[in-house]
């Protein structure tokens, strides 16, 4: 559980802020289509999410007016939380004091984000059914687990066509 948490903080904090400019992202994702496969649109990211959790969930166009902007609001206090403090301290790793405090500084840290998501849990149980709640909290789970394991895999190189007559010919 805590792999997914720091999945989905990790992919939230490249996420853009409005104030970005739109037209440098644009030339970029049209530059080289090999680096396309493998590039993070934090854009596309969210659109595919958000329409996984609609599918998923079975959510009505209410539901999800109500839903989304308490999601996002809650996805942005996560961000807030992890980025914070980077528990991890080099030092740490020669030092048995350091790596005590490392270590309770990081169970903080994701005590706080659980904290977080039950308070918000709440919330959604008050905009949608419980069962739709319990659906979208596997539907995030499996597509970050999709998009992490997607993301990780080399790109498929495109395959040559066979000849139709002769299998050996390309």
């Amino acid at each position: 559980m805590k792999y997914i948490i720091t999945l989905i903080l990790a992919l939230v904090m490249v996420l853009p802020s409005p104030a970005q400019n739109n037209d440098s992202r644009q030339d970029e994702r049209t530059e080289g289509r090999k680096d396309e496969q493998k590039k993070f649109d934090p854009e596309r990211y969210q659109r595919e999410l958000e329409a996984c959790i609609i599918r998923e969930a079975c959510l009505t166009k209410q539901e999800a007016q109500k839903f989304f902007p308490l999601y996002r609001e809650m996805l942005h206090k996560q961000r807030a939380i992890y980025m914070k403090k980077n528990v991890f301290d080099k030092a740490a790793y020669n030092d048995n004091k350091a790596a005590e405090a490392v270590i309770l500084a990081y169970d903080e840290r994701e005590l706080s984000i659980k904290k977080l998501q039950l308070q918000y849990h709440k919330q959604f149980i008050k905009v949608m059914p419980a069962t739709k709640v319990l659906k979208f909290i596997r539907a995030e789970e499996r597509f970050n687990r999709n998009m992490m394991r997607n993301f990780s895999r080399p790109p498929r190189q495109p395959q040559q066509q066979q000849h139709p007559h002769h299998p050996n010919k390309k």
